[in-house]
């Protein structure tokens, strides 16, 4: 996401992959932007099917072409939402949470979906089977980027369940996701929902999208009173840090970021030949005590 944003295509991809691999990373992450009319958070959400011609090909020949470096292949989905400019919202308007007569809470230019209704859970569920079906996906970040907000079902009998059964609904869409494909390691990234329903089916959840490494000490210490740390999504970022512009070295950011799982979140194609080989050693050190870390 840091290097090309939404303008996704296979050629940067396995550029980035590539670079990726050369450095030591076990695992390239295809994020927002590969599907639908996705070029911005102003559409497509909801619209789950490949963008092959944005793409420059299908997902199953980028993810052959990534696996052929030696690298694993995840992918990012959020099947939670949905924006109101996608073919999904304008043939079916009553499928996100809108409360009737009153303007919808946005955020993120985003309306939740109603999984308390199956009929919308078996959608999605069947259009991102299709997309996982494409190749060996090993990799999932599932993403949730707003809070739940007008809460109203147009088809329920009691609108005071509706939250209740939208966890059963996605409970159903994990079991059956993880049941079918069993080896998929599924990262839930929405550190607002790190909670130990949702840690049975996304062993790994994202802790904060606050990656600067002096705040990561007090957020993953804290973390670390109730969760392991094998389940603590932790990467090194870019510096000045996009969150708190604070400037650290890159060692002080690999140190935080190795309480955790561990990954890289930047822009390669920005680093300097010393920070390439200053990674490499991160990565081999990493390996070494990942056991005992995790």
């Amino acid at each position: 996401w840091e290097a090309t944003e939404f303008h996704v295509n296979s050629r940067d991809q396995i550029n980035l992959a590539r670079k990726a691999g050369e450095m030591g990373a076990e695992l390239f992450v295809l994020d927002d932007g590969w599907f639908g009319r996705r070029d911005s958070e102003l559409r497509g959400l909801g619209d789950w099917k490949v963008n092959e011609e944005k793409l420059g090909g299908t997902l199953g020949e980028l993810i052959e072409k990534i696996n052929g470096m030696g690298l694993k292949f995840g992918i990012w989905i959020e099947p939670e939402m949905v924006n109101e400019d996608s073919d999904l919202y304008r043939e079916h308007p009553d499928w996100a949470f809108v409360i009737p007569g009153r303007r919808p809470n946005r955020s993120r230019h985003q309306l939740v979906l109603d999984f308390s209704r199956k009929e919308i859970v078996d959608h999605i569920y069947n259009e991102i089977c299709a997309v996982l079906d494409q190749g060996n996906v090993e990799y999932i970040k599932w993403d949730m980027n707003r809070s739940i907000a007008d809460v109203y079902s147009a088809t329920a009998d009691s609108q005071g369940r509706v939250l209740h059964d939208y966890v059963l609904g996605l409970y159903d869409f994990l079991e059956r996701l993880v049941n079918r494909y069993p080896n998929i390691l599924i990262e839930g990234c929405s550190g607002g929902r790190f909670d130990a329903g949702m840690l049975y089916y996304t062993p790994q959840i994202w802790c904060s999208d606050n990656t600067d490494p002096i705040d990561r000490l007090e957020i993953q210490y804290g973390t670390s009173f109730i969760y392991p740390t094998s389940c603590v999504g932790s990467h090194v970022s870019a510096s000045p840090n996009h969150q708190t512009a604070r400037s650290t070295t890159l060692k002080t950011r690999a140190v935080a970021a190795m309480a955790g799982t561990f990954g890289y979140e930047l822009n390669l194609n920005e680093l300097s030949d010393e920070e390439k080989d200053e990674i490499r050693q991160q990565i081999v050190e990493y390996k070494k005590y990942a056991a005992l870390i995790q």
